[in-house]
């Protein structure tokens, strides 16, 4: 088993625009988001988690070896293909603060 210790996870928090979640999972499935990350910028694993009582932020998680995987996805070509569509996808502003709850993760990808 891999040593964990080492290893950083990334937390996006993402508030759907008018509440339209389907929209926003569809664009991650339709575009392969989580995978792309995987193949392009060397996620160990990524998962998108959806509210499991239907309200709130989206997260989306990440597993890297190091902040500098993380910060080569970041800076990406094709995560910046992404941005324009991201930010019709969801809210503007900062997302809500999330204390504690029960999420299902909905897609995910792994090596």
């Amino acid at each position: 088993m891999a040593n964990l210790e080492r290893k950083i996870r990334s937390v996006l928090i993402l508030q759907p625009r008018g509440g339209d979640y389907a929209e926003l999972i569809a664009y991650f499935r339709d575009h392969d988001v989580l995978g792309q990350s995987v193949r392009h910028a060397g996620a160990i694993s990524a998962e998108v988690q959806l509210p499991v009582g239907g309200s709130g932020p989206v997260l989306v998680t990440a597993l890297w070896d190091s902040p500098a995987a993380y910060q080569g996805w970041r800076s990406h070509p094709v995560r910046a293909e992404m941005g324009p569509a991201m930010e019709r996808l969801v809210e503007d502003g900062p997302p809500p603060a999330i204390v504690s709850g029960v999420y299902e993760v909905v897609i995910s990808a792994d090596e």
